[in-house]
């Protein structure tokens, strides 16, 4: 297992404590994670499909499984506050192979939610993710190399998205906007 330096004394021995404690846990954070994922995560029986199907495990210290055991037990400060919880890529892969059917991708995605909701730290290019979505409606631009590729193979330069329907971008910007998810990227990204 990768060791977790973090450079943060206090949180890594908070992390290295594998041991529960009932003053730690949370009802309303398992009932949060719950509503927010739409997933039955309390039904995980901790078989470990999940982190084994996982391409991020063998290359960092990150492993679902951990992540779903803090929502069973209500382990609210453990999950949001680990960084660990940033290196999903929500590939879909544990989702897919969870023999409960269990989607612990969306309950990253709620951990995640709940993370950016309660101020807990937000890795920079998440944010700067949150900014290219509002002014482009994609993570990731469309751009001249790819376009290249995509005429070689027959594809149209741009992807039927905000590239081809652009008026669709005030639509994007206007849920951003309800959230307030873009203002507080700013905010943040401008603290820094």
């Amino acid at each position: 297992m990768v060791e977790k330096n973090y450079g943060n004394p206090e949180l890594e021995n908070k992390l290295r404590d594998r041991n529960y404690y009932v003053t730690d846990s949370n009802k309303d954070f398992s009932a949060e994670v719950k509503k927010l994922s739409g997933t039955i995560s309390h039904m995980c029986y901790q078989c470990g499909t999940c982190t084994g199907s996982c391409p991020s495990a063998p290359r960092s210290s990150y492993r679902i499984r951990v992540f779903m055991r803090r929502a069973i037990l209500g382990l609210e400060e453990e999950a949001l506050s680990d960084p660990d919880l940033w290196l999903c890529t929500t590939c879909y892969s544990c989702s897919d192979r969870c023999p409960r059917d269990i989607l612990p991708t969306d309950v990253i995605m709620a951990m995640r939610n709940l993370a950016f909701k309660t101020g807990h730290a937000v890795p920079k290019n998440f944010l700067q993710t949150v900014q290219l979505i509002y002014k482009t409606g994609h993570g990731v631009p469309n751009n001249d190399a790819n376009r290249a590729v995509r005429e070689r193979l027959g594809l149209p330069r741009d992807p039927p998205t905000t590239h081809t329907y652009p008026e669709y971008i005030p639509g994007i910007q206007k849920i951003l906007d309800h959230y307030n998810l873009k203002a507080e990227a700013d905010r943040i990204l401008s603290e820094e």
